[in-house]
C-alpha cells in the first residue's frame, strides 16, 4: 500500500469512527428506532473501501438495531465494529471471525 492510500485509508477509518461515535450518542438519546440508517450508511463506506469486517460487522448492527435490540444486544457489535474500524484485518475471513466473536459475547 503506498503512502498517499495509506493516509487516505486513516481518513475514511477516522470518518468510520466518527460516525459510529454519532451512532453511539443517538443510540444513547433516542434508543435504537431510526438507527439502522447511520448503520447502514457506516456498512457502504466500509464496502466502499474493502473493509469487509467493518461492513459485516455494521450489517449485523442493522439486523439487532431492527429487531428492537438496546443495550446488551446491541454492545458487542459497537464494541467489535469499534475494534474492527482500527484494525488492519480487512478480508472475509477477517469478517467472519469477527461476527463469531460477536456472537460467543451474545451467547455468554
Amino acid at each position: 500500500m503506498n503512502r498517499q492510500s495509506n493516509e487516505g485509508l486513516k481518513l475514511v477509518r477516522a470518518d468510520l469512527g466518527g460516525r459510529l461515535d454519532a451512532l453511539e450518542a443517538s443510540l444513547a438519546k433516542r434508543g435504537p428506532i431510526g438507527m439502522a440508517g447511520q448503520a447502514a450508511g457506516i456498512a457502504v463506506l466500509a464496502a466502499d473501501y474493502g473493509l469487509v469486517p467493518v461492513q459485516r460487522l455494521a450489517e449485523g448492527l442493522i439486523v439487532a438495531l431492527d429487531a428492537g435490540g438496546r443495550g446488551a444486544a446491541i454492545g458487542p457489535w459497537i464494541e467489535r465494529l469499534r475494534d474492527a474500524i482500527d484494525s488492519d484485518a480487512i478480508d472475509e475471513q477477517a469478517g467472519i471471525s469477527w461476527l463469531a466473536s460477536v456472537w460467543v459475547r451474545l451467547a455468554g
